[in-house]
C-alpha cells in the first residue's frame, strides 16, 4: 500500500470542517477542498545512543511493539522544546536509570515506525556515549531488559529497526578503525 493510501485511510474526514474526503498530496500534505484546510505530515525526530560501558555495548530489549523482544538502543522521540541531546539524556534515564557521559554524533537514518497501526516517518539520530563502570542499570519504561555485548559481535539483524542497524554498522566501522577487536 502506498504512503498516500495509508494516510488517506486514517484521515477520511477533514479535522477542521468534518467533511469527508480530504486528499493526501505528495504523501505528506492533507488538503481539504471544502474549507481549504492544509496539514503537513512532517517527520518525527528521535534519538538513540550506543552506550559503551568498559568495553561492552549496552543494548535494550524492547518491551513493547513495535519490535517487541528485539534489540534496540536506549532512546526515543524528542519532545516539544527539547534538543536532541536533552531528549536523549531524558530517554536514557527513563529507560535504564543511568546518566551518561558526553554525546558524540554518530549517524542518522530514516525510519518507518508503525505504532497502533499508524505509519510514522522518523529521522533517527544516533550518538555514541559512555556509562561509568559502576552505573547500575535498571530497565524501566518500555524496556523489558538489557544485554551486554562485545560491540563488534552484535548481529545487525537482531535490531528492531533498520535505522538502528545502519547506526550500528557505522559504530562498528568506527570502532574497528580505532583498533577495537
Amino acid at each position: 500500500m502506498s504512503s498516500n493510501q495509508e494516510i488517506q485511510n486514517f484521515f477520511r474526514y477533514c479535522p477542521l470542517c468534518g467533511k469527508a474526503g480530504p486528499q493526501v498530496l505528495s504523501g505528506r500534505e492533507l488538503n481539504c477542498s471544502h474549507c481549504g484546510f492544509r496539514f503537513f505530515f512532517n517527520i518525527a525526530a528521535a534519538a538513540g545512543a550506543f552506550v559503551l560501558r568498559d568495553r561492552e555495548l549496552i543494548l535494550c530489549v524492547r518491551g513493547k511493539e513495535p519490535g517487541l523482544g528485539r534489540l534496540d538502543v536506549p532512546g526515543g522521540f524528542i519532545e516539544f522544546d527539547e534538543t536532541l541531546e536533552q531528549g536523549l539524556r531524558r530517554e536514557i534515564r527513563e529507560e535504564l536509570g543511568i546518566e551518561v557521559g558526553a554525546l558524540s554524533y554518530l549517524a542518522s537514518a530514516p525510519n518507518d515506525y508503525r505504532f497502533a497501526g499508524v505509519p510514522y516517518k522518523t529521522s533517527d539520530v544516533f550518538f555514541r556515549t559512555t556509562a561509568s563502570s559502576d552505573a547500575v542499570l535498571v530497565p524501566q519504561d518500555d524496556v523489558a531488559g538489557y544485554e551486554l555485548f562485545n560491540p563488534l559481535r552484535v548481529d545487525p539483524e537482531a535490531f528492531a529497526f533498520e535505522s538502528t542497524r545502519q547506526g550500528y554498522l557505522h559504530l562498528a566501522r568506527i570502532l574497528r578503525e580505532e583498533g577495537w577487536t
